[in-house]
């Protein structure tokens, strides 16, 4: 049955993209006929800063907009969440088909996530690149983003050295591309179609000669939900234990098992210090359980903080984070107020955050300016504006 829908879906998918190349006179007159506004699509892995970015470029006068076909539990905040209509059985993903014509018309510039485009793909976290060549026809600047997964393999991330994102993974060829030579070959085709691609922290070591100092996971901090951002500063209190909160969304990638061998070592030597754990509950509940936090724990693995990291540091919560290369990774890192932890020094560092809790509250508040200094719509808009200029396509 598989086998017969990707005929099917194949067969479809030609006969849209000869029908989008018949009409793309009609595309450049409605361009001409229509208000001369860039209309922007942000669209792929329904990762939540996919929304904030396309916010951040409305700032710049562009008409941007979010699409999904599907949605985690965390968020639902896209312009676009095609989820319903994806979901219907067989005939959801013929949607996908209508989408890409739509946009083939409508858009000017399209932001894709390195796994995955409009039309469907049979290969694992790759995009189908009939659709690629098709933007180049159209003359539509495509740009990749990175988010992780998307560009890393296991060689080059063994290279870094311990510990690193595969040091305790299960899922190899499931969680990332995984393989070496797939990744470098996969990453060259992306640079033929595209108009930039743009990476940062780890992920640039995966991308090479991709732009990396966007830093484009912005918080928005004035929006409709803008109150769950505001700060609350841990409080000196030593008759309670010292909170730690950690939200890790794939335990084995952030090394959830040493922090908890850690914390409780420590509670075995009578330190006061509890940990809380933040697992598959919706991005608003999950805030809720971060302004509880003395500190917020992100991960020790990687070597780069996450999403989770940033909006810890908007609510004016210190950070705990393994950053492996901190002023290649960080943006203004004589600025960044995360606390560099690594697992062999872990416990150590647990301790010291106990044993100095009055330290606490400044570093939180060290860590709201720099999200309000580096983090906002704005500041992300105004690094965004610059790349466009660099890359010739700003209007």
């Amino acid at each position: 049955m598989k086998k017969i829908f990707r005929l099917i879906y194949d067969f479809l998918s030609i006969w849209v993209i000869f029908l989008v190349i018949l009409l793309s006179p009609f595309r450049f007159i409605y361009k001409k006929l229509t208000s001369y506004q860039i209309k922007s699509l942000w669209l792929g892995t329904p990762i939540i800063t996919l929304a904030f970015k396309a916010k951040a470029e409305c700032l710049l006068g562009v008409k941007a907009r979010s699409l999904v076909y599907e949605t985690y539990f965390i968020t639902q905040s896209f312009d676009y969440n095609l989820s319903q209509w994806t979901r219907i059985p067989l005939v959801g993903k013929f949607t996908s088909l209508f989408i890409f014509l739509w946009a083939c018309i409508w858009a000017d510039r399209l932001h894709l996530y390195c796994d995955r485009g409009l039309l469907l793909s049979w290969n694992h976290l790759q995009i189908n690149f009939r659709e690629l060549l098709v933007y180049k026809l159209l003359g539509i600047h495509v740009f990749f983003w990175t988010y992780g997964a998307d560009v890393r393999s296991q060689q080059a991330t063994q290279r870094l050295g311990e510990p690193n994102c595969c040091t305790e993974c299960n899922l190899i060829g499931q969680a990332c591309i995984c393989d070496e030579n797939r990744r470098v070959n996969y990453i060259k085709k992306l640079k033929q179609y595209s108009t930039g691609i743009f990476s940062m922290g780890d992920m640039v070591e995966y991308t090479p000669g991709s732009r990396n100092d966007l830093f484009f996971w912005p918080v928005d901090l004035d929006g409709p939900s803008s109150h769950k951002y505001q700060p609350v500063y841990p409080l000196v209190d030593k008759n309670k234990p010292l909170r730690i909160v950690h939200a890790p969304n794939h335990r084995i990638f952030k090394g959830t098992h040493f922090l908890i061998e850690a914390v409780e070592n420590l509670q075995v030597e009578g330190v006061s210090i509890e940990l809380i754990l933040v697992e598959k509950v919706p991005n608003e509940q999950a805030l809720e359980v971060y302004r509880t936090a003395d500190v917020i724990f992100d991960q020790c693995l990687i070597g780069f903080h996450g999403y989770f990291a940033l909006e810890g540091m908007a609510m004016g919560k210190p950070v705990m984070c393994f950053i492996r290369k901190p002023h290649e990774y960080l943006l203004h890192p004589e600025e960044c107020p995360i606390i560099n932890t690594h697992i062999q020094t872990l416990e150590k560092d647990l301790r010291e955050l106990v044993n100095n809790r009055d330290k606490l509250t400044e570093i939180g508040i060290k860590s709201r300016q720099y999200i309000d200094k580096y983090f906002t719509l704005e500041a992300f808009a105004q690094r965004l504006q610059k790349a466009y200029q660099d890359l010739g396509v700003a209007k």
